[in-house]
C-alpha cells in the first residue's frame, strides 16, 4: 500500500473514531442543555455562560502554546525522532505549568474584581456567580496543564481513546443532570461543582492513558533554553491569533452582557452549544488531517500537502453544510421542540453562527499550513488584526443601539475577507495562487451550496414551514441528500468519486 493510501486510511479511521466521540458528546450536550436551562432558568444559565467564558478568555495563553506544541511534536514524529519528541514534551509541560500559575493570579485578581463590580449580574446571584468563577478557574488550570498530553495523543494519531473515554463522560454528565434535578441546594452552584469534577476527572484519565501508552510522555525536568525560546517564540506570535479569537467570542459575549444582560448571554450560549455540537464533525476531521499536513511538509512533499489541503477543505465544508442546512432551515421549530422556553434572539443567533462557521471552515486548514512552515509572525499579525476588529466594531454597533445580531453580521463580513487574506499570505509557502484555491476549493463550494438549497427551499415554499416531527424528518432528509448528491456530482473530482464509490462497494459487500 502506498504512503498516500496509508495516510488516507489513517485519516479516515481517526475521523471515524472522533465521530463516535462527537456523536456521544453531541447527544448529551443537546439533551442536558435543555434540562439545565429548565432547571437553572434563563438568568442563571446566562450567568454560567458569561462567567465561565470570562475565565476561558485567558485560555488563549495555553491555546497558543498548544498549537506550538502540536506543531513541534508532529514535526519530530514526522522525522521519527523519539528522543526529540520527549524533549519537546518535557519543556512544553514546564511551560504550561508556568502558564497555569499566571492564569491563576490574573483571574483571582482581575476576574474577581470585574465580576463583582462591573458585570451585569443580579445582586442576589453574585454569590452563585462567584462559585461559577472559582470552579471555572480550577477547571481551566487542569485543562492548561493537560495540553502537552493531549498534543502527544493527537500527534501520535491515537484517536481511539477519545471515543472510549467519551462513553464515561456521557455517563457522568447524565448523572450530573439527574443530581441537578433531585438536589435542593442552589442549582447554579451545584452545576458548577459537578461539571468541574467531571471535567477534571476526564482530563486525569487522558493523562493516565498517555503516560501508560507513550514512553515519550514520561516527564523529567529538562533545562533546554534554545527549545524553550523556540516554543515561546512560535507561541508568542500564535498568541495574537488566539487572543483575537477570544475577543471575537468571549469578548463580544461580555459586551452583550453590558448592553443586554444575562438573557441575551443565554441565547448566545445556546447558539454556541448548537454550533459546537455541529462543528465538532468538521473539527474532528480536521484534527485527523492536521498531523498529516505537518508531516507532509516535514517530509518536503509539498504537492501531496497541497492536494490534501484542497480535498480536506472541501470535505470539511460539505460535512458542515450537510449538517447545518437542515438546522438553518428548520431552526425555529427545532428550538421549540428542544427547549421548554426559547430565549429571545436564540433562533437568529443559531442560524447566523452556523453560517459564520461555514465561512470560517473554508480557511481553517490554511492556518495549519502556516504552522507547519513555522514562520508565523506576519501571518498572525495580519489575521489577528482582522479578527480583533470584531470587538471594537461590535461595541460601536451596540453603543449606537444596534441589535445583538449585528455582532454576528460583523463576524460574517470579517470571516469572508479572511479567506482571501489567508490564501494570499501562504502563497509562497506551498506555491499557491488565489486563482488556484478559487478553482479547486471556492468554486466547487459555491456550486454545491447553490444546488443544495434549491430543492429544500422549493419544498419549504410549497409545503410550508415545518410544524411536526414527521415534517422535520422529511425536510432534514431532503436537505441532507441534496448536499450529498451535489457534493458527489459537482463538488468532487473523478478520483475522489472513484474513491467514494470503492468505499460504498466495500461497505455493501460487508453487509451482504
Amino acid at each position: 500500500m502506498s504512503t498516500q493510501a496509508e495516510n488516507n486510511k489513517r485519516i479516515a479511521k481517526n475521523t471515524l473514531l472522533l465521530y463516535v466521540r462527537m456523536l456521544l458528546i453531541m447527544f448529551v450536550t443537546l439533551l442536558t442543555s435543555r434540562i439545565v436551562l429548565d432547571k437553572l432558568g434563563i438568568t442563571d444559565f446566562g450567568i454560567y455562560n458569561v462567567v465561565g467564558g470570562m475565565v476561558a478568555m485567558l485560555g488563549f495563553l495555553s491555546s497558543s502554546m498548544a498549537n506550538a506544541v502540536q506543531r513541534y511534536l508532529s514535526y519530530a514524529i514526522g522525522k521519527n525522532d523519539n528522543k526529540e519528541v520527549n524533549r519537546i514534551f518535557n519543556v512544553s509541560l514546564q511551560v504550561h505549568i508556568g502558564i497555569a500559575i499566571i492564569v491563576l493570579i490574573i483571574v483571582e485578581v482581575v476576574g474577581v474584581w470585574y465580576l463583582n463590580y462591573k458585570m451585569n449580574i443580579p445582586e442576589e446571584r453574585l454569590d452563585a456567580a462567584n462559585w461559577v468563577l472559582q470552579c471555572s478557574i480550577l477547571t481551566t488550570l487542569f485543562t492548561i496543564i493537560q495540553v502537552p498530553y493531549n498534543a502527544i495523543i493527537i500527534a501520535k494519531e491515537q484517536m481511539s481513546i477519545y471515543a472510549y473515554l467519551s462513553i464515561i463522560e456521557v455517563i457522568l454528565k447524565l448523572i450530573v443532570v439527574y443530581l441537578l434535578s433531585v438536589c435542593q441546594f442552589d442549582r447554579l452552584k451545584l452545576y458548577s461543582v459537578f461539571i468541574m469534577v467531571v471535567t477534571i476527572g476526564i482530563l486525569l484519565l487522558y493523562r493516565f492513558y498517555c503516560i501508560k501508552k507513550f514512553q515519550e510522555s514520561h516527564f523529567h525536568y529538562t533545562k533546554d533554553w534554545p527549545l524553550f525560546r523556540q516554543l515561546i517564540g512560535f507561541a508568542s506570535w500564535n498568541m495574537l491569533g488566539e487572543l483575537a479569537w477570544v475577543f471575537t467570542g468571549q469578548g463580544v459575549n461580555i459586551i452583550l452582557n453590558v448592553f443586554y444582560g444575562p438573557a441575551v448571554n443565554a441565547a448566545r450560549g445556546l447558539a454556541e452549544q448548537v454550533n459546537g455540537a455541529v462543528t465538532r464533525f468538521v473539527s474532528n476531521f480536521q484534527v485527523a488531517v492536521n498531523p498529516q499536513l505537518i508531516k507532509s511538509y516535514a517530509s518536503d512533499k509539498l504537492d501531496e500537502m497541497k492536494i490534501l489541503l484542497y480535498r480536506s477543505t472541501r470535505i470539511s465544508y460539505y460535512l458542515l453544510l450537510a449538517l447545518s442546512l437542515p438546522l438553518i432551515i428548520n431552526m425555529e421549530f427545532i428550538l421549540k421542540l428542544w427547549l421548554k422556553e426559547v430565549p429571545i434572539y436564540t433562533t437568529e443567533f443559531c442560524q447566523l453562527i452556523l453560517i459564520a462557521s461555514l465561512i470560517s471552515t473554508i480557511s481553517n486548514l490554511l492556518a495549519q499550513v502556516v504552522r507547519a512552515y513555522g514562520r508565523i509572525r506576519n501571518y498572525q499579525i495580519i489575521v489577528a488584526t482582522c479578527l480583533f476588529l470584531n470587538f471594537p466594531l461590535s461595541y460601536i454597533a451596540l453603543k449606537l443601539g444596534a441589535s445583538p445580531l449585528s455582532t454576528l453580521y460583523i463576524s460574517l463580513s470579517i470571516y469572508t475577507l479572511l479567506i482571501y487574506i489567508r490564501v494570499y499570505l501562504i502563497k509562497n509557502i506551498i506555491h499557491i495562487r488565489f486563482s488556484q484555491f478559487a478553482y479547486n476549493v471556492l468554486l466547487p463550494i459555491i456550486y454545491v451550496s447553490g444546488m443544495s438549497v434549491v430543492i429544500p427551499v422549493l419544498y419549504t415554499l410549497y409545503i410550508g414551514r415545518t410544524t411536526s416531527l414527521l415534517g422535520l424528518i422529511i425536510n432534514s432528509l431532503i436537505c441532507f441528500l441534496s448536499v450529498c448528491v451535489a457534493a458527489f456530482f459537482i463538488g468532487m473530482n473523478s478520483n475522489e468519486r472513484i474513491y467514494i464509490k470503492s468505499i460504498i462497494i466495500k461497505v455493501r459487500n460487508k453487509i451482504k
